[in-house]
């Protein structure tokens, strides 16, 4: 029997920066998220996650939980574009950082799958 987790909620419009790296976050749930980044992360280190909103950077800590390497084929190109898709847990979350984790999950904050 699988444990319920928290339902996950698309949000590949908001831009983001874990630790020194650029990307976007493709989904978000109460307890973490998942960031496109174009490098690859250690799985267990802890950084900060910033949101980048419109009114302000909003800071979360984070642990590393898994990082995959997903290759992107562009038609015609000799290469591939390399991203990683990174989970990230949230472990320290000021009452802003939950407000703002509340917001972008909607009624989706309190569910789980």
């Amino acid at each position: 029997m699988r444990t319920p987790r928290p339902v996950r909620v698309p949000t590949s419009s908001v831009a983001v920066r874990l630790g020194t790296e650029l990307g976007q976050m493709m989904d978000i749930s109460a307890t973490g998220a998942m960031v496109r980044t174009g490098a690859p992360l250690v799985v267990g280190r802890t950084c900060a996650l910033f949101l980048n909103l419109p009114d302000e950077p909003v800071p979360l800590t984070v642990r590393i939980t898994r990082a995959e390497l997903r290759p992107v084929e562009i038609p015609g190109a000799t290469s591939q574009l390399r991203q990683y898709f990174v989970g990230v847990r949230f472990t320290e979350l000021s009452p802003k950082a939950k407000r703002t984790v509340a917001q972008l999950c909607g009624a989706a904050f309190a569910e789980t799958e």
